[in-house]
């Protein structure tokens, strides 16, 4: 295949579902050679396997972010077999965990708030840490990650993860200053709600659905509405691009709304 990603090596984390997998399939349409990887196997070989089955160039691959040896041995395996890292675009989150578990910080378990930052923080500290090595050798990259607009905006009861994404949205700027001088770009999507696999499990219910959507001045984004942008700060279009933080959001931080959205979205999940 032939794109504006043609020849590129991309890694994509959670590339099972939703964000992550839109992603995967969008960078090998335009050319990519797509580590697809995922902390189930079975659902990154699923996507995999649509990916080469559509004539694209794809490998699954298994991955705990939060585990240094994992991620050490999925960048060892992507370079033993490509011979370079062009492209990491960072998906991976665990979306039921945040949307059931996250709190105000006063009702907040301190296991939930060690998870929340081992998978959204320590896991993007891991991955840029070890893919950006390989890119600092060879001079060149682009390192897409994903935040949240809730970093960037208030969101009553989501402290732990936003905490999380905080520091993701920090880490870009600083991590896109410090490796400007070796031919490296960091930026960050900062997705607001998307109606993406995990999220259509409660999305179901009209009720919790109806809630959000008059909060958005656009519909809801599906995860192939990402894509595009992820495609951009992938290629060499986005050449002066790095430190951006961008928010992809229908709207959602275009105007003010007053809506417990927590609390809605964890109905029926409690006790």
């Amino acid at each position: 295949m032939s794109g504006r990603l043609t020849g590129k090596v991309a890694i994509v984390t959670g590339a099972g579902s939703g964000i992550g997998r839109a992603g995967a399939q969008a960078f090998a349409r335009e050319g990519a050679h797509v580590i697809v990887a995922d902390i189930v196997g079975e659902r990154a070989a699923l996507i995999a396997d649509g990916i080469t089955g559509a004539g694209g160039s794809a490998v699954a691959a298994t991955v705990d972010i939060s585990s240094s040896e994992r991620v050490q041995h999925l960048v060892s395996s992507a370079v033993e077999r490509f011979g370079r890292i062009d492209v990491l675009y960072h998906c991976a989150a665990d979306v039921k965990f945040v949307n059931t578990q996250d709190r105000r910080l006063t009702e907040l378990p301190e296991e939930v708030w060690d998870r929340m930052i081992a998978i959204h923080l320590r896991g993007t500290f891991l991955v840029c840490k070890y893919i950006g090595r390989v890119m600092i050798a060879q001079k060149s990259g682009s390192i897409i990650l994903t935040a949240t607009t809730d970093a960037l905006i208030g969101c009553a009861g989501l402290d732990s993860y936003t905490a999380a994404k905080g520091g993701v949205v920090s880490m870009t700027r600083s991590l896109a200053a410090g490796l400007a001088p070796d031919g490296i770009r960091v930026n960050a999507i900062c997705p607001g709600f998307v109606a993406s696999e995990p999220q259509m499990e409660w999305m179901a219910d009209r009720s919790k659905a109806a809630a959000l959507e008059p909060i958005h001045l656009l519909p809801i984004a599906t995860p192939e509405q990402i894509a595009p942008f992820a495609i951009y700060l992938a290629s060499d279009e986005s050449a002066v691009t790095t430190g951006g933080i961008f928010p992809i959001d229908s709207g959602y931080m275009a105007f003010k709304a007053n809506i417990d959205i927590m609390n809605v979205m964890q109905t029926n999940n409690r006790d």
